[in-house]
């Protein structure tokens, strides 16, 4: 008999630990976890759907446990923002999420620099760690400025609270950004690597576990040989198979071909449609 389930396979967004099937992914966790008590400033970047920000919401709240204060902040919409207004947005969000208050300077706009010597001001003992997604999504104008301004703080990051800087995006900005004085060359960048087929395999065992409902091992299989064990294609596949099939105790291969022609004939893959979007801008 098929269990009701109290998680399901996300396919949008981050994973949800409480809501979603989720893996924890270990080895990788404490990977960020080195790099931050090492006093790294590093990089994530990869596609969209392959699980970056659900793996460092996971870190954050490991940092947590261990004395750090994370402080996470999207870019996405500042496509536009002068300096003014990220510096604001930052200010802000040092406020609201860690209750440090920054004054602005009361005969000026706030400058990078300003900023840089604001920081400087934060007590080490806070052990702050500043996780900035979608990084590139950030004005092109400003974004030269403002990693050098990470860069000077990486080098003083001993006299003040700013730990860790964690950048996280699509693009690889360790090779794209460079200027006349040096390149951006600061950063470690920590791979968010494809599941394995043992962890496609650990996820959809999840589902049989809470809800007695099981994959034919040739399903597990093949999801692994179609997905490429891509994370949003995986939960996307086992989403729709578990969909299609809630009463059955056994998704067997008929179950599985079905999905299959149903992504390659009339669903229109949100990776897919992604890759095709880019490939216009770069025409």
């Amino acid at each position: 008999m098929i269990k009701q389930a109290t998680h399901y396979f996300n396919t949008s967004g981050p994973n949800i630990p409480d809501e979603h099937f989720t893996l924890t992914r270990e080895k990788l966790i404490r990977k960020g976890i080195d790099l931050v008590k090492r006093k790294r400033y590093f990089t994530i970047w990869a596609p969209r759907q392959t699980g970056k920000s659900t793996y460092f919401l996971l870190l954050a709240k490991e940092l947590e446990k261990i004395g750090y204060q994370p402080i996470h902040m999207n870019l996405e919409n500042f496509k536009s923002a002068t300096e003014q207004i990220l510096l604001e947005f930052l200010v802000h969000e040092f406020k609201r999420v860690l209750d440090i208050h920054i004054p602005f300077p009361t005969s000026a706009s706030p400058t990078f620099p300003w900023f840089y010597d604001q920081v400087l001001e934060i007590k080490d003992k806070q052990k702050i760690v500043f996780i900035i997604d979608e990084i590139d999504g950030l004005n092109e104008d400003i974004f030269g400025q403002f990693l050098h301004t990470i860069r000077n703080l990486y080098h003083s990051r001993d006299r003040h609270g700013l730990k860790s800087i964690i950048l996280v995006g699509v693009t690889n900005i360790v090779g794209v950004v460079q200027d006349n004085a040096s390149p951006f060359n600061i950063a470690d960048n920590l791979e968010v690597p494809y599941f394995t087929d043992e962890e496609t395999f650990e996820l959809l065992h999840m589902h049989e576990v809470e809800t007695g409902q099981l994959f034919h091992p040739e399903v597990k299989e093949k999801i692994c040989d179609i997905t490429a064990n891509q994370p949003g294609l995986v939960n996307g596949f086992a989403y729709k198979l578990v969909e299609r099939n809630p009463n059955k105790e056994l998704i067997d291969y008929n179950d599985y071909l079905a999905v299959e022609d149903w992504y390659l004939t009339e669903a229109i893959d949100k990776n897919i449609a992604n890759i095709i979007n880019k490939a216009r801008q770069h025409r």
